[in-house]
């Protein structure tokens, strides 16, 4: 997981040095995520659990009644911020606005939200037990609309507003962490 992190930043970067430290910084953000323990995926998966519960109510009960509330089929999404379901170029996209904290610093998780939402249908009608779900949501890597999904997220995300905070637990790992300060200013160098 950690070299799909890495790969965009050495293709963007052109000194390796520079590379290395931005990886660095990436990696004390998304650290929780990669912890032994995975604390840090587990509250992002069940604070995602909350939000499906909360903005889609039908999906979350057929998630219960077929014995699939761990959400380990979205776990990819979250490790590698969808790296894999995009190609190049959108990922770099859809980066870029995970990480401005745009509505939320939570935001990748109304993305999963809202890519399941717009598979709700086929889920249901297929009656997808784990296994099948997981499959299902791997193989919507290349086929997912990062447009709509942004846009469905960012619908959810106000659609939820402050019930949707309430249901992510304090210290729930966000897309990237931001510290204030810690941002590189070219702007520094000149």
């Amino acid at each position: 997981g950690m070299s799909d992190l890495l790969s965009p930043i050495l293709y963007v970067m052109t000194d390796e040095s520079e590379s290395f430290w931005c990886f660095v910084e990436l990696m004390e953000s998304l650290g929780p995520n990669f912890d032994r323990d995975q604390n840090g995926m587990h509250s992002q998966l069940f604070a995602l659990l909350k939000l499906v519960e909360l903005l889609d109510s039908p999906l979350h009960n057929y998630f219960k009644q077929n014995d699939c509330l761990n959400y380990f089929f979205c776990f990819r999404w979250i490790v590698i911020q969808f790296k894999r379901e995009f190609e190049y170029e959108t990922t770099m996209r859809l980066w870029e606005v995970l990480w401005t904290h745009y509505l939320s610093e939570h935001l990748h998780l109304y993305v999963c939200v809202a890519i399941l939402k717009r598979h709700r249908r086929k889920i249901m009608d297929e009656h997808m037990d784990f296994d099948t779900l997981l499959k299902f949501i791997n193989e919507l890597s290349g086929h997912i609309d990062a447009n709509a999904t942004l846009r469905g997220a960012e619908a959810l995300c106000l659609c939820a507003g402050e019930n949707g905070a309430a249901c992510i637990p304090p210290g729930t790992p966000p897309s990237l962490l931001v510290e204030t300060g810690m941002l590189y200013s070219q702007q520094d160098d000149i």
